[in-house]
Order: structure tokens, then C-alpha cells, then sequence
């Protein structure tokens, strides 16, 4: 734009200056024959003509010389200290430095008369360069860049000034106070992301405030869950109000106490209930909370103690149901497992050791049962009644081992009772039972012998041995046997 009408400027100039220098010659030339011819006709000396010329020849120079502005002729031409380059880079400094500026619509908004001026003044001292007065272009164009310095310095000055009313309005929650400034400040530069951000924050003032007051009712109230709940959302609209955030940070830290505090009485509660799984729970949520708290500890302590005693309640309740079905292996292994548990308790070691004998007196009968032939042996029979002298005792908490103790007693009447036995022989052969005793020399004899297996011998010299087994049935009434050796050597 400068280029152009310094151009278009310069371009008339040039015509004027042409002209006006033309005149000047024919005037200069003019001039200089009048007074030529009017020296010749004064002088008559054929000399003083080149004399004089030469004068004036060695006084043109000087007049050459620096001539005050003011007292220069008009009619001759002015010579300049300042080039015009001097001028258009003054000028360009202007253009870039502060014409945008004073350009822009905020700072007409700022001071329009002020814009016009320093428009005005730029055409003007465009219009001196193209002139050619560039000295006078030159110190317009220093002075226009001096004022219009200032004029921008005043121009950021109130904008700064406007923002800084509507901060600080701002920053003591005051709608009304900051709303007018940043209008102010949008007003003289629009495109401010600062100036925009903060009438964007300004604009949302009032539904803060609001927020801010139904969160300071709920502090008051304590409810800290609702006052959570306006914080977060107060942070959410402005960020920067770092006291709400703190508050957020407390109040989380005492909804946080408050919520292990429900967790711990729920878990004692649970723990004096009895119910494992409920404090099971409370249990893992402390741990997740605060796992190195002592009420977590104690939780934890509380929780191993309820599954030891409700294991232990468990053995014996199958214990005391294996005891009613007459289980006593059952119930010494699940008694067993209980007392584990609780070593020390009285009523359980009684139990163990009842079911101990019950279980060893029955498993004694039943081997005396397994093979009753053996009751009719003295020492068998012997210890068979020891063990159920020893079993009677718990024979009325045991129905199976009262049934064994019986059916062994009886075993021992059955092997015991002797059965008649009827041995015949030839009169000529010795007979004898062996681990018995002697016949004799018998044809028919009558001998009354327990139940059991029975070697009879029969010997007669000159003959083999004659030896016959029998076996003697408790259900036998009377057994047969002939024991004759006739087999000669």
C-alpha cells in the first residue's frame, strides 16, 4: 500500500519538479546574459571580461555550499540531508512494528480519533518523501513512530489493566465487577485466547456460585457425599480453583475412614454372629483400604478364629452324628480333626477317648468272632472275657458292640460246652487225643471233649500208628470215631 502511493506520489512530483526546473533555467540563463552583456558594455578593458568570469567561476562553489533552509532561495533547488531510504526504512519500521495495531479494531475501539491521526500523518509524510523532502519526511516518520510507541504502549496498557480488573474481580467471585472489564478487554483485542478464557470462565461464575453455595450447605450439614458431588463438579467447570480440589482430596479421605469404620463394625458384628462369609467380606475390603491397619489385622485374626471354631463345631457335630449311628471309627476320626482344633478342650478328649476304647473293644470282639474255634483254648477263652468285662462299661452307648459283646459271650458257652464222644477200638490198640490224654485199651468208650479239631492215635506194637482228625461242632450232640491199628509193619 505504501509503495503504491509513494509511487503514484512520486510519479506527479517528478512532473512538478520538471517543470519548476525548467523555469528555473530559463530564468538562471536569462539572467546570466543580462548580466553578462551589461558587464561587457561597464568594462571596457578587453581583460575584465575573463577576470570577472573567472570570479565568478571560483565563487560558484561556495554558493554550492550548505545553505540554512530558510534562507535559501525558492527558486533554487534545496539539498537534503537524509536520503530517502532512510525515510522508507523508518517508515516500513512503522508499517510492521505498529500500524497492525493501530490498524486493528480494538484499537479504534481504544481511541479512534488517535487511529485517524497517525493515518493522517503517514500521508503526510508520504506525501513530503515524494516530494523529495525527505528531512522533513524523516523526522515526521520518527516522531509518528515515537507517538504511535506510545500510543500502543497505552493501548496494551488498557488492556492489561482490563484484565487485570476482571482477574481480580474474578478471583473474589465477583460476576458483576469482572464482567464489565473483560467485555472491555475483548473489546480491544477480540482474537486473545487469554482474554477469551477468562470471559468464558466469567460466564460460568454464576452457575459456580451457585454450586459453591449448595456445596457449602452440605458441609454444614455434613454430608460429605453431596459436597463430593458439587466439588467435583465445581473442579470440572474451573480447574483452577485448587481449594475445591484439595477439599475433594480431604473429603475422599474421610469417606474413606468413614467407609473402613463401617467395614470394621460390620465385621466385628458379623464376627459376634458367627457369620464367616459376611466377615469374610468386611475382611477383604479393609485389606484393599488400609491392609496394614491393626482393626485389619485384628479382622483377619477374627476371621482365621471363626473358620477354627466353626471347623471345630463342624467335626463335632458330624462327630456327635456318627456317635448317634453308631459310628465309632467315624466319629473318633472326625473327633479327632476337632480336637486339632481346640487341643485343650475337656469335653472333646473325653470324647476321643471313648471312642478310642469303643473302637478297640470292638475291633478285639470281632477278632474273637472271626474265628470262634478259638474261644475253647484256654488263654483265648480267658482273654476273650477280660475284654468283655473291660467292654460291658460302654456297651449302653454302643448298641453294635453290646450285640458283640453278647454273640461273643455266647461263642465262648457254644466252644466251650463239650460234646460226648463215643471211640471205639479193638481192645488190642492203645488210644490216646492227642494234647487230650489217654483212652486206654478199649472196645466202646465214652469221653466228653469241647468243640474243636481232635487227633485221635491208636498204637499197637508190631503195628503202624493209626491216627484219625475229627471235628467236634458246637451243634454236635455226639460224635463217632473208631481208632483201630491193623496195619502191620
Amino acid at each position: 500500500m505504501f509503495e503504491k502511493n509513494l509511487n503514484e506520489a512520486a510519479r506527479k512530483s517528478r512532473q512538478r519538479l520538471l517543470i519548476s526546473l525548467m523555469f528555473v533555467v530559463i530564468l538562471i540563463l536569462g539572467g546570466a546574459v543580462v548580466f553578462l552583456l551589461t558587464q561587457a558594455a561597464l568594462t571596457p578593458s578587453s581583460t575584465s571580461p575573463q577576470v570577472e568570469a573567472e570570479e565568478q567561476d571560483t565563487a560558484t562553489p561556495a554558493s554550492q555550499g550548505p545553505v540554512d533552509q530558510a534562507t535559501e532561495p525558492t527558486s533554487e533547488k534545496v539539498i537534503q540531508s537524509r536520503s530517502s531510504g532512510e525515510v522508507v526504512q523508518a517508515i516500513s519500521r512503522y508499517e510492521q512494528e505498529l500500524e497492525p495495531t493501530i490498524k486493528s479494531d480494538g484499537f479504534n475501539n481504544w481511541d479512534a480519533a488517535l487511529r485517524s491521526d497517525f493515518s493522517a500523518r503517514q500521508d503526510k509524510l508520504i506525501a513530503h518523501l515524494a516530494n523529495g523532502e525527505t528531512d522533513i519526511a524523516f523526522e515526521e516518520a520518527n516522531q509518528l513512530i515515537a507517538d504511535a510507541s506510545a500510543a500502543v504502549l497505552g493501548f496494551e496498557a488498557a488492556f492489561d489493566e482490563a484484565m487485570s480488573d476482571a482477574r481480580t474481580a474474578y478471583e473474589a467471585d465477583d460476576f458483576t465487577g469482572a464482567e464489565i472489564p473483560v467485555k472491555r478487554a475483548l473489546e480491544l483485542k477480540p482474537e486473545d485466547s487469554l482474554a477469551f478464557e477468562l470471559a468464558d470462565r466469567i460466564k460460568k461464575l454464576p452457575e459456580i456460585l451457585d454450586i459453591m453455595e449448595k456445596a457449602r450447605i452440605a458441609r454444614v450439614e455434613n454430608n460429605l457425599e453431596q459436597e463430593l458431588k458439587l466439588s467435583s463438579q465445581i473442579i470440572q467447570i474451573d480447574p483452577r480453583r485448587t481449594l475445591y480440589q484439595d477439599r475433594i482430596n480431604e473429603i475422599e479421605i474421610l469417606l474413606t475412614e468413614r467407609r473402613f469404620e463401617t467395614i470394621v463394625t460390620a465385621g466385628l458384628a458379623a464376627s459376634q454372629a458367627e457369620q464367616l462369609k459376611a466377615l469374610n467380606n468386611a475382611y477383604e475390603q479393609a485389606r484393599l483400604l488400609y491392609p496394614k491397619r491393626e482393626e485389619t489385622q485384628n479382622l483377619a485374626a477374627l476371621l482365621v478364629e471363626l473358620k477354627r471354631k466353626l471347623t471345630f463345631r463342624q467335626f463335632v457335630k458330624q462327630g456327635d452324628t456318627a456317635i448317634r449311628e453308631d459310628n465309632w471309627k467315624t466319629a473318633l476320626d472326625l473327633y479327632q480333626n476337632a480336637v486339632a482344633f481346640y487341643p485343650d478342650n475337656a469335653e472333646v478328649q473325653e470324647t476321643v477317648i471313648l471312642s478310642q476304647k469303643i473302637v478297640q473293644y470292638s475291633k478285639e470282639i470281632g477278632g474273637f468272632l472271626q474265628d470262634p474255634n478259638r474261644l475253647s483254648n484256654v488263654g483265648v477263652r480267658k482273654a476273650a472275657e477280660q475284654t468283655i468285662e473291660a467292654a460291658d462299661l460302654y456297651t449302653s452307648m454302643s448298641p453294635a458292640l453290646a450285640n458283640d459283646l453278647d454273640q461273643l459271650a455266647k461263642e465262648i458257652v457254644r466252644q466251650n460246652t463239650e460234646i460226648e464222644v463215643l471211640v471205639f477200638s479193638d481192645k488190642l490198640t492203645n488210644v490216646s487225643v492227642r494234647g487230650v490224654g489217654k483212652v486206654g485199651l478199649v472196645d466202646q468208650y465214652k469221653i466228653r471233649l469241647k468243640p474243636g479239631d481232635y487227633i485221635f492215635e491208636g498204637k499197637r506194637e508190631g503195628f503202624r500208628t493209626k491216627s484219625v482228625r475229627i471235628t467236634i461242632s458246637p451243634e454236635d450232640r455226639q460224635v463217632k470215631v473208631t481208632v483201630v491199628s491193623d496195619e502191620r509193619i
